[in-house]
This record gives structure tokens, C-alpha cells and sequence, in this order.
């Protein structure tokens, strides 16, 4: 309660400074805030309060006769809160006592071109609220509340305005025409936004008067801007509306008003004919578009009342054909490809209401497989080599697929297609470069990627066969100035006069860089999503070829370089030719022998993204070549990858390039071929450990600590580096700045307790009733005793290393989310596992195996802030550096020249920091983190660690208090206030 009365008179002080003359906060995210709070269910009770409604009704006044006496925020912020008191609707009857709403409505409608997008998006959030109530429809439409939609609706405003606009108009025209059945304010609204329709399509003059009655002249002012930019936003929002329409699944009777009382479809095709312009057609056809999809929806599927047969789709058919008609006759090839996505886009709305096959003049089709033929044509155009080797019957592959492509066309679909065709290219056999051009090929395959999550695989497989035709043809191209053999391992051959083939200048479009890349991002993107394989398109056995050849153009940009060996990647991972299934032991024959010069001339680009994408298919190749493909262990060693790798890892300027090194390496370290005639012989613990120490970038280091990670799983670290090890780990914990290292550190010692649990007989988690034991070399049984003695051994060693003290350090200090949550697993890990046996028998035997304290020199638990263990002693306990000293100052007694004494400085007082910079942290850092098992049990228990986590959280989230936001904001505009005071001197 007291709590309560604190919150309740702040806000009344902070609403009371909002309508404080000269009012002004800097930082606007305040408002959000507190908007948010107030919003949350668990503090409605204080909008019930009597002051906010008082507050808002001295606001409404001060706005009344002025509205520059509030600051805009605040007007926002009081519609936010008359919204959120009036979805209470006990609240509705207070609203309506203080005529709040007939106020507010009054004010936006007089002062409607002067507000904040804020103030607009807010008072839009009121009306939608009330408009869940009858009496608020009914307030609406004593108002006529749509007016100030209409005009919200138009593309002068910002985005969020006009979306929530044209939603909340939708939402009232669908309520009032078919859930209160009220047709004249239905017309009423459809007539207002026709009405920039109706005004500039018909202007008339009256001429002579014959015995029929009036002669009307029709004026057409033909890419009259201004006009166009007048009726576009009433053609959006038709549109939109119209969309809308489709996702109902009940029949609504707009579609058949608008066809009866607004001519809507001659009306519109009347503006087509007013431009030329690519945009404002654009506009026109796809609001003729949505009306056919929804003419078809509901005065056909959905309509009980229709008496043709459900498939029957002759009449929506023909229109759609018309649309595609008027794009070629008006040569716009970007509004053939445009009306094609839409058409899309909108049957796949129709859902399941729609047939799978329709007909359309007596022809039974899929009606999306129309769509795609067209989408295809431009890539379709430009396929000479595949013509050619057609022709000459050597490819049988693309006769087949030309043959499913006239299969699922109908006769109207060929013949348009044949229409686009003598538009692209003249009777001479030339290319129309004005409309056949790179830029429309490029941009079918973007309209293709834009459907890539509602296209069905059918289609998908269609697409993806043509792009990889396209592909065979820049491989064509680029061979046309070459002769190669025909058993190349590229495949591509082709004769000298391909520039010549039919038709003449499409390799203008297979030669541009960017219709490239758009179709190998193609190809990428469907083979991924849809998991294409050679068992669906035969052609994608000779994609690993085509792009080995592609890949061999040095001239070839960096971006398609990245997306080829990208594909080349999916391609090695997703499907290879059937003679690789055989699990054959080499790679001659194949493209892929060629691929690995290929791979190494990559690893060598200018272009850091072209590196670190080579790399990530070369460790796409060592991890398939572990198991499924061992031939790629060879090919791998042989153009000697593993030590080119490890000197990009060591030398490469570029940090995601040496974390993808690392990565690489990770995936190589856990073969033995690999391992021992390569990576063995490098000093390749030495450097990583180096790494975790020395590196400056995050994602290098976090990489790093995996690899190390692998090798330590896998292979065996020379003792030498064991304290040196674990004390990079310890380090990598406590003193490293980012979370993922910390977390890939912590992961790096749970994979020693399991290691170390392992090597004392546990499996799958749990001690088996006999093991061999590799201490007395035979079979013995493991009893309660033993099994509790093992773990124990565990646990000491553990120990030994300072990991308890670590975790103790990272649970009081650390404040990352990520690391306290894994933290706090492995602490109920392995309290789980060892709550299973008597703790106390395994504390005493830890105590029995580990030495006394009196004849072990450790430093304290937690160190002061830079205080660090001694490390750096002689064995008689002489510093080094005095000791260099002292040789410092011998070799300058002993100096007979300047040049000797300046070596001397150099070497003695360490002047080259470079050579003589610590590579490793010191061995022995570990030790300042000694705390037994009794210790750590005792600490853990006092914490609890779940609410530990859980803190952090909210602490991340930012999740406010409500008084200690109310304080916040009462202190930002006393601080507003002082510095406006201050600013006036």
C-alpha cells in the first residue's frame, strides 16, 4: 500500500510538470517507459485514479485553445493514456461524461496537418480501441472519425501512420459493411476514398445535345504528375484494402459495392492510360490485380450463390493474361516481372480455397506454374550453348526440361511467351537492348528469391534447373575465346563462333557480374532451403564443374568469388556426383581435383571475404572427410592446405579470417592423416596458447580456446604445457573480457572432469560393477569404497589447479548472463553426481591425496586489484631484473666503444620490448586460485544460484522499477530545467 501511495504521488507530481509552461525533457525514451508501464496489466488500477482522468481533461483544454502551449511528447503521451483508459470499458462512461473523446476528435480534425507523426500514430491507437466497442462504432460514425483515416492513409506520412491507418480503416469499413450490416456508411466510405479517383478521371465538357441526351468529351492529361501523385495513395489504399479482403475467411460484400457503385476496374484502367510511367503503372496494375483476386474470392469461391464449377477460372484467367498482355505491348519488362510476384504473392493467399489445377478455357493447368514460366523467360532467352548442344544431339538433359516447361504451359501462357520473345529480339536474330537487358534478368531471379518461403518444391526444382542452364552458360562464355578438350575436367566446350548463335547480344546479359551472382545466390538459396539433390535435377551433377571453372576467372568479382565458393560448399555438403556415394579411395576424374589449386589461389585473394570463404568450404571438406568421404583426406594433404591454413591462422591481417582459420583447424585436428603428416609438426599448442593470452580481437580468441579444445580431445599436449594450460584457462575465465571465450573456457574444463572421470572407469555417467584399471594393468571390481576413492582422485586433481577458487572468483564477480548459466549447471552437475555417494568419505580422501598446507607455498584465494603471485625468481631468490642489472652495468665497464654499450642497453635493459614480451602468462597463475573441495562446497552453499542468475538477467533486460523510473524522470526535468536556466547566460 505504501508502495502504492509512492507511485501514485510522483505521478501526479510528473503529470503535473508535463503541463508546466516552457516544459522540456531531452531524452524522449522516458516517455516510452513510462507509457510502458502504465500499459501493464499489473498497474491499470492507477489509470482509475481520479487525477489522471482530471489531468487529461485540463490537457484536452490547454490544447483546445492552443495547442502550442503543450509539448508535443506530452499531447502523444495524454492520447496513449485516454487509449489505455478506454480499453476499460467501465472507464468508456467516465470518457463520455467529460466528452473527452468528441473533444479529442474535434482538436485532431482542425489541427490535423500541424501534429507530430507521434501525436497522429497515437490518437490512430485511440480510435482503434474504442472501435471494439459498439458505442465507439457508433461514435465513429456520428464523426465520421474515417475522414481523418483517409488522410492519414496517404504516402505523405510516415510509414507507421499510414500502415496503422490503413489497418484501422480496413477494420471499420469491414464492421460496418458486413458485421452491422450499415451499406450507406459502407458507401459513404468507399465513396471518399474513391473520390481523388472519380474527380480526375472524369472531367467533361458538355458539347452538342442530340436526340439521346448529352455528348461528353473526355480530357486525359497524360503523365500529369501531380495528378498521378493525387490518386496514388487512394490507389494504395484500394489496394490494400482489397488485399485485406483475401485473408477473410467469411465473404464480405466491399468487393461487390465497389464493382456496383464505383466502377472500380474501367476506372482504374482509365488511369493506366493517363502515364507512361513505369511507377504509376506499377500502381494502377497491381490495384487491378487485388481487385481480380478478390472478385474471384468472393463472388466465386466463397459466393454460394455461384453456379460454375469450382475449377472453372476462364474469366480470372483472361484477366490475368490481359495484365501480362498490356506489360509487353508496353514493352515495361519491369512490370511483367513485377505483375508475375504479385500474382504469386496473392494466389498463394487463397490458400487451400483455391483448386490445386483450374481451367482456363478448357484447359486444365497449375496456375503457379504459369507464373513461373514467365519469370523465367528473360534466363530462357539468353541460352545459347544449351541450344547449340541440343541442336546438335548431344544434350538430351535440355531437350527434357524444355519439354516440361511446354507441358505445364497452357496455349495462352505459349503465346505470350512468343510475344515477350518478338519484343526481346528483332527478326535478324538481334537482341532488343532497350528491353532485353542484364538489369531485368537480374532481376527475375531477385522476384524468384522473393518467393523462395511460399513457392512449392515443384516449382522450386523448375527454377533452379533453369539458373543452372544460365550458369552453363557464362562457363560457355568465357571458353568461347578458348578451345579445350571435350574430357576436360570443366566439361565446357564449345566452338569459337558462340558469339554468333541465335540470338545475337544475349551474352551481354550472361556477362554481367551481377546477373552472376544473382544466380549463383539463387542457385544457393533454393538448393538450401528445398534440399535439392541430383535425384531431383539431374544438371546439379555438373554444378561443382561449372563453378571450378568459374572459379578459376581471376578477373571475376569479389562478391560472386564469395557466393561461388559459398555454393561450392553447399554443393560438397548437400550432394556430390553418384560415384562419390561408392565411397571411392581417390578423386581422379573428378572436378574436385581441380577444386584444390583452386582453393589455395583463394586462401591467397587481396579480398579478405574471398579468404574466409575458401576457408569455410576447406573445413567443410576436412569435416565430411572424416567419415563420409575419406578421398578428400588425401586431396587435402596434397595441395598441402593443413600448413597454408595454420599460416593464415598465425600471419592473416584480417581477425575473421584468422577466427575461420581456426575454425578450420578445429575440424582437421581430429583426423589422423591429417594430423600426422601436417599439423603434428607445427608448434601449433604453443601458439594457441600464445593466442588466448596476447590476442586483442574477441572472435580470434574465442576460435582459439575450441581448437585447443579439439587437440586436447583428440591428441595428446606435451606435458610441458600442462601448468601453462591450465593456467590460460583459469586466465581465459577470470581476466578475458568477452562472455563466449569465458563460456567456451568453462566448457574446456567440464571436458576435463569427464576426461579425468573417463580415465577412472566412469561410463556413459556411471561406474560399471568391474573395470581394467591401467594403474595395476588387470580387471578389478569397483566398490563403494573404490568408486568413491576414484572420484575423489578426480576431484584432487581438479584441485590442484585452482579451477574451485576460479569458479568461486567468476560466481562474486562475474555479470554476463551466458556464464553465470552455464556456471551454475556445471555447480548442480556436479553437486548431482556427487550427492549420490557420502560426501564426506570423498572430502576425506581428497584430504589424504593432496598435500598439507605447510608444505605448499599458494597464494590467497582473492587477490587485491593488481596484486599477482611472484613468479618471476631464481632459485636462490634473486630477481631477474636485478640480476640484468647487474650485467648491464659489468658490460658497461667492460665497454670500449659506443657501439658496444648501445648493444648492450639493447639486450641488457630490454629496450626492444617486441623480443622480449611474455609469450605465455605465467605457468604457475593458477595457484593464486587454490581453494580445497571442503572450502568451495561451504561457499556454493551459502549462494543461491538460481536467484544469482536470474538477477543478472533482469539486471540485462533493463527491467525498471516504476518508482525508481518516476524518480529518474522527476530528476531529468529538474536537470532540463537547470540547463535551460544555464543556457540563457
Amino acid at each position: 500500500m505504501q508502495k502504492q501511495e509512492e507511485i501514485t504521488s510522483r505521478l501526479k507530481q510528473i503529470f503535473d510538470l508535463f503541463l508546466r509552461e516552457n516544459f522540456l525533457m531531452t531524452d524522449n525514451v522516458y516517455f516510452e517507459k513510462l507509457i510502458s508501464h502504465l500499459q501493464a496489466k499489473e498497474n491499470a488500477s492507477l489509470l482509475q485514479a481520479p487525477f489522471v482522468i482530471e489531468w487529461v481533461d485540463k490537457c484536452l483544454t490547454l490544447i483546445t485553445s492552443d495547442f502550442h502551449k503543450v509539448h508535443p511528447k506530452v499531447i502523444s503521451f495524454m492520447l496513449n493514456i485516454i487509449g489505455f483508459m478506454a480499453s476499460n470499458e467501465w472507464m468508456i462512461l467516465r470518457l463520455r461524461e467529460l466528452d473527452i473523446m468528441h473533444r479529442m476528435m474535434s482538436f485532431m480534425q482542425a489541427n490535423e496537418q500541424q501534429f507530430s507523426p507521434s501525436i497522429k500514430l497515437s490518437c490512430i491507437r485511440v480510435m482503434k480501441v474504442i472501435s471494439n466497442y459498439s458505442i465507439g462504432l457508433a461514435f465513429q460514425r456520428m464523426n465520421r472519425t474515417w475522414s481523418v483515416l483517409i488522410q492519414y492513409s496517404s504516402n505523405e506520412h510516415t510509414l507507421y501512420v499510414v500502415r496503422e491507418a490503413r489497418q484501422l480503416l480496413f477494420e471499420m469499413l469491414y464492421k460496418f459493411c458486413d458485421k452491422m450490416q450499415d451499406e450507406a456508411v459502407t458507401l459513404e466510405i468507399l465513396s471518399e476514398i474513391m473520390k481523388p479517383i472519380q474527380d480526375n478521371v472524369y472531367i467533361t465538357d458538355n458539347i452538342n445535345v442530340n436526340a439521346s441526351g448529352e455528348e461528353e468529351r473526355i480530357h486525359v492529361n497524360v503523365d500529369d504528375n501531380e495528378l498521378l501523385h493525387k490518386v496514388t495513395s487512394a490507389v494504395d489504399l484500394l489496394s490494400y484494402i482489397l488485399q485485406q479482403t483475401l485473408v477473410s475467411e467469411e465473404r464480405t460484400k466491399i468487393v461487390s459495392l465497389l464493382r456496383d457503385h464505383n466502377n472500380i476496374e474501367l476506372n482504374i484502367w482509365k488511369l493506366v492510360e493517363m502515364t507512361h510511367n513505369t511507377y504509376f503503372t506499377e500502381k494502377m496494375l497491381s490495384a487491378l490485380c487485388s481487385y481480380h483476386f478478390a472478385l474471384l474470392l468472393h463472388e466465386k469461391i466463397l459466393n454460394p450463390d455461384c453456379t460454375e464449377p469450382p475449377e472453372q477460372f476462364t474469366e480470372f484467367g483472361l484477366s490475368f493474361f490481359n495484365l501480362i498482355k498490356f506489360c509487353i505491348q508496353r514493352s515495361d519488362g519491369i512490370n511483367f516481372v513485377k505483375m508475375a510476384v504479385l500474382h504469386h504473392i496473392l494466389w498463394k493467399k487463397l490458400g487451400s480455397r483455391a483448386p490445386k489445377e483450374i481451367i482456363i478455357q478448357d484447359e486444365r493447368v497449375v496456375f503457379e506454374n504459369q507464373l513461373i514460366c514467365f519469370h523465367l523467360l528473360p534466363l530462357l532467352f539468353s541460352m545459347k550453348f544449351a541450344k547449340k548442344m541440343a541442336d546438335e544431339s548431344k544434350s538430351e538433359l535440355f531437350d527434357t526440361y524444355i519439354m516440361k516447361l511446354l507441358v505445364m504451359s497452357c496455349e495462352q501462357t505459349l503465346r505470350l511467351c512468343y510475344s515477350v520473345r518478338d519484343a526481346f529480339i528483332t527478326p535478324e536474330g538481334n537482341t532488343n537492348g532497350s528491353l532485353f537487358t542484364a538489369e531485368l534478368a537480374r532481376k527475375c531471379v531477385h522476384s524468384i528469391l522473393s518467393l523462395e518461403h511460399i513457392m512449392d518444391r515443384e516449382q522450386a526444382i523448375t527454377v533452379c534447373q533453369a539458373l543452372l542452364y544460365a550458369l552453363r552458360e557464362v562457363v560457355a562464355l568465357s571458353d568461347a575465346s578458348k578451345s579445350m578438350h571435350p574430357e576436360d575436367c570443366h566439361g565446357a566446350s564449345t566452338s569459337n563462333n558462340y558469339y554468333d548463335i541465335y540470338p545475337r547480344g544475349a551474352d551481354a546479359i550472361v556477362n554481367d557480374p551481377r546477373v552472376l551472382h544473382s544466380v549463383i545466390v539463387g542457385l544457393r538459396t533454393l538448393i538450401e532451403r528445398f534440399k535439392i539433390t541430383w535425384k531431383e535435377s539431374v544438371e546439379t551433377i555438373g554444378l561443382v564443374n561449372c563453378l571450378a571453372y568459374v572459379l578459376e576467372n581471376c578477373n571475376m568479382d569479389a562478391t560472386c568469388t564469395v557466393q561461388a565458393l559459398k555454393l561450392v560448399q553447399l554443393s560438397v555438403e548437400h550432394f556430390l556426383s553418384p560415384n562419390m556415394a561408392l565411397l571411392v579411395d581417390n578423386l581422379q576424374g573428378s572436378a574436385l581435383v581441380c577444386l584444390g589449386p583452386i582453393i589455395v589461389k583463394r586462401m591467397h585473394d587481396t579480398t579478405w571475404e574471398v579468404r574466409d570463404s575458401a576457408l569455410e568450404l576447406a573445413a567443410s571438406i576436412a569435416s565430411i572427410s572424416r567419415i563420409k568421404f575419406p578421398a578428400f583426406q588425401r586431396f587435402l594433404i596434397d595441395v598441402k592446405i593443413p600448413p597454408i591454413v595454420y599460416e593464415m591462422a598465425k600471419h592473416d591481417s584480417d581477425p575473421y579470417v584468422r577466427a575461420s582459420a581456426y575454425k578450420c583447424l578445429s575440424e582437421m585436428v581430429s583426423i589422423n592423416s591429417i594430423w600426422e603428416d601436417g599439423l603434428s609438426q607445427l608448434d601449433l599448442v604453443d601458439h594457441l596458447l600464445f593466442v588466448l593470452y596476447r590476442e586483442h580481437e574477441d572472435i580470434v580468441r574465442a576460435e582459439a580456446i575450441l581448437t585447443l579444445g579439439k587437440i586436447y580431445d583428440h591428441r595428446k599436449i606435451p606435458s610441458k604445457y600442462k601448468n601453462t594450460l591450465f593456467s590460460t584457462l583459469n586466465f581465459c575465465v577470470i581476466g578475458d573480457h568477452h562472455w563466449e571465450v569465458k563460456v567456451n573456457a568453462l566448457c574446456f574444463w567440464r571436458m576435463e572432469f569427464h576426461r579425468q572421470l573417463k580415465n577412472q572407469g566412469m561410463i556413459d555417467g556411471v561406474f560399471p560393477s568391474v573395470t581394467f584399471s591401467k594403474e595395476h594393468k588387470k580387471i578389478v571390481t569397483l566398490t563403494d569404497r573404490e568408486i568413491k576413492l576414484r572420484i575423489a582422485k578426480v576431484l584432487a586433481e581438479i584441485q590442484q589447479y585452482g579451477y574451485y577458487g576460479m569458479m568461486l572468483k567468476c560466481l562474486r564477480e562475474e555479470y554476463a548472463p551466458e556464464v553465470l548459466r552455464i556456471l551454475v549447471a556445471g555447480i548442480k552437475m556436479m553437486n548431482e553426481k556427487l550427492n549420490k555417494y557420502d560426501f564426506e568419505i570423498i572430502l576425506s580422501h581428497i584430504e589424504s591425496l593432496t598435500p598439507s598446507a605447510e608444505n605448499t607455498k599458494t597464494c590467497p584465494v582473492f587477490n587485491k586489484p593488481g596484486q599477482q603471485v611472484s613468479v618471476d625468481l631464481d632459485e636462490d631468490g634473486t630477481s631477474i631484473n636485478e640480476r640484468q642489472s647487474n650485467d648491464v652495468i659489468e658490460s658497461i665497464l667492460n665497454a670500449q666503444d659506443m657501439q658496444l654499450l648501445e648493444k648492450t642497453f639493447e639486450s641488457q635493459m630490454q629496450i626492444n620490448h617486441a623480443d622480449t614480451q611474455k609469450r605465455h602468462i605465467d605457468e604457475f597463475y593458477y595457484k593464486q586460485f587454490a581453494v580445497s573441495v571442503r572450502e568451495w562446497k561451504e561457499e556454493v552453499g551459502k549462494i543461491d544460484l538460481d536467484r544469482l542468475v536470474v538477477q543478472q538477467e533482469e539486471w540485462f533486460d533493463c527491467k525498471d522499477n516504476l518508482v525508481c523510473l518516476l524518480d529518474d524522470i522527476l530528476n531529468a526535468i529538474q536537470r532540463d530545467a537547470n540547463n535551460e536556466i544555464s543556457d540563457c547566460y
